[in-house]
């Protein structure tokens, strides 16, 4: 699908070498195995061109453990598949030994550190959102407890959970190598008698706080490798907000609110550029 050169084309030099470029980020062939071998064709005026692809091991499992003495089990658990394929889960046949061939990324991922701390994690990337653009859509999830060091059942937490959604598209204005993301992200903070790292600055220690955020990201990207580039260049525009509550609420008056008012919803504003 991310091959520029279609049978009928005219022979361009810029569409091998683009379709290269495309091969090589994907991230699923050997960059010093891929080539590409014209192969022309003198009596009727045509020429056939064929990519050489060396496949390379691109998914991943993560595991580690150990034994923190009072602190218990510490350990990480993950699996990422960067090839994978929901189509194929109920095909006969499919699992094989999983199912893969569409390009789809999915990663688990659990994390221990005894007590203090446990983090899970999921996402999901379709790259292909339809199957003709390379339209992308991801959906993540995750859930972190972050505690004191004990055992006790009731012992301070501090807890985030939440997901995003997001969605990315290719542009062709000014120029193919443009991409624009945009996502939305729900992130939802609970304090149980949590007073470290400045919750008592905030001016509670139980209660929950809120952010419900929207990002923009504009980008251009045109390197020639994803790790080791020679050529191109690479930057991107990015900003984050939340809804204004303090316009939408403007009866409300702030400075007679409680710290668990003010921030059940957080506001704010961040730019970045890079």
């Amino acid at each position: 699908r991310v091959i520029r050169t279609r049978p009928g084309d005219k022979f361009s030099r810029s569409d091998i070498q683009r379709s290269m470029r495309e091969l090589s980020q994907l991230g699923f062939f050997d960059p010093e195995g891929l080539d590409v071998n014209p192969k022309p064709n003198p009596q009727n005026g045509t020429v056939d061109i064929e990519y050489k692809v060396a496949e390379k091991p691109s998914d991943q499992i993560e595991a580690s453990g150990g034994w923190g003495g009072f602190g218990g089990f510490v350990g990480t658990l993950g699996l990422t598949l960067n090839n994978f394929s929901s189509r194929k889960m109920l095909q006969k046949g499919g699992w094989n030994p999983i199912p893969a061939g569409d390009g789809q990324k999915l990663s688990l991922r659990a994390q221990s550190n005894g007590p203090q701390f446990q983090g899970y994690n999921f996402s999901f990337t379709e790259p292909w959102l339809g199957g003709k653009k390379p339209n992308s859509l991801t959906i993540s999830l995750f859930h972190n407890v972050q505690s004191t060091y004990s055992f006790l059942k009731d012992r301070p937490k501090f807890t985030t959970s939440g997901g995003s959604i997001g969605f990315g598209k290719q542009l062709k204005f000014p120029d193919d190598y443009f991409s624009f993301s945009t996502s939305l992200t729900y992130q939802r903070y609970g304090l149980h008698d949590w007073a470290n790292f400045g919750a008592a600055e905030l001016g509670f220690t139980n209660g929950y706080a809120n952010n419900l955020s929207f990002s923009t990201i504009l980008g251009r990207n045109s390197t020639n490798h994803p790790i080791y580039p020679t050529e191109g260049s690479s930057f991107s525009a990015s900003i984050q907000f939340t809804p204004p509550y303090s316009l939408i609420n403007d009866k409300k008056d702030y400075t007679n609110l409680t710290a668990q008012e003010k921030f059940k919803w957080v506001e704010l504003v961040k730019t970045k550029f890079s």
